[in-house]
């Protein structure tokens, strides 16, 4: 059984949008599940698990704190929804020293698999291929791979496994309130027809060049409690 590497919760982020009490990267659904949503649930395309409120590092902000976490297939996309203990602010702080914020699901579709480098330092290995991410960035800062500092991406580390890069892709996402929805066409993902996965909200700091990507993280949250030995969740259920 391959280790995952997981003391680090991750990163990436870019300024919030504003809007309404519903600020949006790219428009996707929110709201009670109805029609083919609902289907997809009803056929058993769905899982989801529950995170208790308070239960984030005593350093996070209530909007850190994630309380439920939801993955459904939705015809040719899957959305993950997370649910916060609090509505995001317009501009969230970031701890002096940290250059990104990060909301994110991240998903282990090879268990045979674990990609070193990016978003982690070149010589660590993380066992998650795709990390599905809403970022707010230190004013100034650029991500070494995304130069347009996109607000919503996924990052898809498969392409480490041959010697490549990891790739950062724009993505379609909705804030409403304390709730992001992240949606991310299945293909991109390679439609895998299962996989484990897990919430996570953290900072991050940046390290010199692209290789060394963030070499230190610091997480708040996760949903399941993975660190406190809690299995990861499996999709579908």
């Amino acid at each position: 059984m391959k280790s995952i590497c997981i003391a680090s919760g991750l990163l990436l982020g870019a300024a919030l949008l504003a809007g309404c009490g519903e600020r949006t990267g790219q428009t996707g659904p929110t709201g009670t599940a109805t029609g083919a949503f609902a289907a997809d649930v009803v056929a058993g395309k769905t899982s989801a698990v529950t995170d208790p409120v308070g239960d984030a590092d005593k350093t996070a902000e209530a909007y850190l704190d994630i309380v439920r976490a939801e993955i459904t297939k939705q015809g040719t996309n899957f959305v993950f929804v997370m649910t916060l203990a609090a509505p995001i602010p317009d501009n969230p702080p970031l701890p002096s020293w940290a250059d990104v914020m990060v909301w994110q699901p991240i998903l282990d579709t090879d268990p045979t698999a674990s990609p070193v480098g990016y978003p982690f330092t070149k010589n660590t290995a993380n066992a998650f291929e795709f990390f599905i991410q809403h970022r707010v960035y230190r004013s100034g800062f650029v991500d070494p791979l995304d130069p347009a500092s996109a607000a919503d991406v996924l990052v898809d580390r498969r392409p480490l496994l041959k010697g490549g890069q990891a790739t950062v892709t724009p993505i379609k996402v909705t804030i409403d309130g304390a709730q992001i929805t992240f949606v991310v066409d299945a293909a991109l993902l390679g439609d895998p027809s299962t996989f484990s996965w897990l919430s996570v909200t953290a900072v991050a700091k940046a390290g010199d060049d692209v290789k060394n990507a963030y070499n230190k993280h610091v997480p708040f949250d996760f949903a399941p409690d993975f660190n406190l030995g809690a299995p990861l969740a499996t999709w579908p259920l």
